[in-house]
């Protein structure tokens, strides 16, 4: 039997606590591993349903070759949504870097549009594809 307890305010942890549990989610989030079998398959599955182009590109009449599989709901932060088709588009290297901010990791307003435009299946009503 669980025995439920109020929740701690997380400003009632001390700064030290905070760190260590900051490192912790840290350290979880970038174990999504690159190189597994099941994560190399399912890249190469988008890029060829893709037809090894470019979906960002290809909104816009261009045809662009599609180097990358881009997370739309990052890995980093929704590690369930890692391996799951409907968050993953393949992109050129060019449209990749349009969608991050390389210095600090994060989506730039083009990944977060596109982010926003992405529901999860859960979240969809009944009826919507």
């Amino acid at each position: 039997m669980y025995k439920f307890t109020e929740a701690k305010s997380h400003t009632s942890q001390s700064p030290d606590n905070r760190k260590r549990i900051r490192a912790l989610a840290f350290s979880f989030a970038m174990s999504f591993d690159y190189k597994s079998k099941r994560w190399l398959h399912l890249r190469a599955r988008v890029l060829r349903e893709a037809g090894y182009r470019c979906e960002y590109a290809k909104r816009y009449g261009k045809r662009v070759q599609a180097t990358t599989v881009h997370h739309i709901w990052p890995a980093e932060d929704f590690p369930e949504y890692a391996l799951e088709r409907w968050n993953l588009i393949a992109l050129s290297t060019e449209a990749h870097n349009k969608m991050h901010d390389r210095a600090t990791g994060r989506l730039t307003e083009t990944g977060e549009s596109l982010r926003r435009r992405a529901i999860p299946p859960s979240s969809q009503p009944r009826g919507v594809c």
